[in-house]
């Protein structure tokens, strides 16, 4: 892009619109929160730096790509915590789990996904098949597999706020406070001994606004008559005409012909009046056949020879 503003604005909605997925591949590639929050973080930053020189179709593959590639994501398969991840990723190798990911969560077409692993369309292919959800007899599952997706939907729309703020100042270089245990616990308790007494305060208040809607006394009209006013209306006032003669003219719909006629160009076969005979002869049958109308412009005189000696 050649603009650097409409760059910026393109970089931050894309960055926008990957980081809660981002949040979970992390996670669940890495193995925990912590160790996820820390790689998105990084990439976030680091793909900052090199977007500017990438072609905007290539930003999601560069992207995954790269946060696949952090190094805090490189870890054993026996050595994750598996903090929240589903039973059925945590017995998957590093390489099955990331190619199930970028389909899964990432949300990537096949030929991307393969791009982003640096292999071939059919390699990929069999890595997928082999990470999905498979029966006891070796076929696959597709319940498993749908529950699975479901799950992974519902972990990046539940990505809370106050994570999404933490990576984000990972992203800057500023170390988030950590918030303790107690004072979340004060808060949670100074939260109960208040909560039940202003809802109870807010249902009474509603009862007796309700009560009074009911029994308050309504005021009697003035006059005791009805309230409701009547005026008549003015007499209705001829209508204007809405075209005059000139626009009339211009808007008939036989104008074409009209003019044609007046200025001697009409063709020969038409005739207004021999149509209307035709019609009704038509309507008629042969039975009642009468003799064409005779028109004004009608040639009086004997028909040519076209056999005449010479």
């Amino acid at each position: 892009m050649n603009d650097p503003a409409a760059a910026q604005a393109a970089l931050t909605a894309f960055l926008r619109g990957v980081e809660r997925r981002g949040v979970v591949f992390a996670q669940w590639q890495g193995g925990g929160a912590d160790t996820g929050d820390v790689a998105l973080a990084a990439t976030l930053r680091g793909f900052r730096e090199v977007a500017g020189g990438i072609a905007f179709a290539e930003w999601p593959r560069r992207f995954w790509a790269m946060l696949l590639a952090s190094p805090a994501l490189r870890v054993p398969a026996g050595a994750m915590a598996m903090d929240g991840v589903p039973g059925h990723l945590a017995g998957l190798g590093s390489g099955p789990r990331a190619a199930l990911l970028l389909r899964l969560v990432a949300g990537l077409a096949e030929s991307e996904a393969a791009a982003v692993l640096g292999i071939a369309r059919p390699t990929y292919r069999l890595a997928l098949q082999r990470a999905l959800p498979h029966r006891d007899d070796g076929s696959p599952d597709p319940e498993a597999w749908r529950a699975l997706s479901d799950a992974a939907q519902r972990a990046v729309r539940a990505v809370p706020g106050e994570r999404l703020e933490r990576i984000a100042m990972l992203r800057d270089g500023v170390r988030p406070r950590a918030r303790s245990v107690r004072a979340d616990a004060a808060d949670t308790g100074s939260r109960r001994r208040w909560l039940w007494p202003a809802t109870l305060a807010v249902v009474a208040l509603t009862a007796a606004a309700l009560a009074a809607t009911w029994w308050w006394p309504r005021p009697a009209p003035d006059g005791g008559g009805a309230r409701i006013r009547t005026e008549a209306l003015p007499p209705a006032s001829t209508p204007a005409a809405q075209f005059d003669p000139a626009t009339a003219l211009q808007s008939h719909r036989d104008l074409d012909l009209l003019l044609a006629q007046a200025t001697g160009e009409a063709d020969a076969f038409e005739d207004p009046a021999f149509d209307a005979w035709l019609v009704e002869a038509l309507a008629q049958g042969d039975e009642g056949l009468l003799a064409p109308p005779e028109t004004s412009d009608a040639d009086d005189s004997p028909p040519e020879q076209f056999d005449a000696p010479r």
